[in-house]
């Protein structure tokens, strides 16, 4: 699973989307862990979806957490994926 990008459901309720580098002795090594937030896409007030930070006042680069923590995982959608990659590399795909 090495550098895979992920979805993970986590106990908190938080959708995390990371590429997932390490997993081992029941801990989940996250590469630029981020998570959708909700965004006014206009003034009418029409809501949009924002790939944020996971942890704003963090570095963000490497975290990692129990997998006591997380409930479910998955792979992204291809958009979702796509819009991920871009956003932490800087390269349009």
């Amino acid at each position: 699973m090495t550098n895979d990008v992920k979805v993970l459901k986590l106990t908190t309720g938080e959708e995390v989307l990371a590429r997932v580098s390490e997993e081992n002795n029941n801990l989940i090594t996250l590469n630029k862990p981020m998570t959708l937030q909700a965004v006014p896409t206009n003034q009418a007030g029409q809501m949009g979806f924002a790939l944020v930070p996971w942890l704003m006042s963090g570095k963000g680069e490497t975290i990692t957490i129990s997998t006591d923590h997380v409930i479910a995982r998955d792979d992204p959608q291809a958009t979702t994926e796509k819009n991920y990659l871009a956003n932490v590399t800087g390269l349009s795909l």
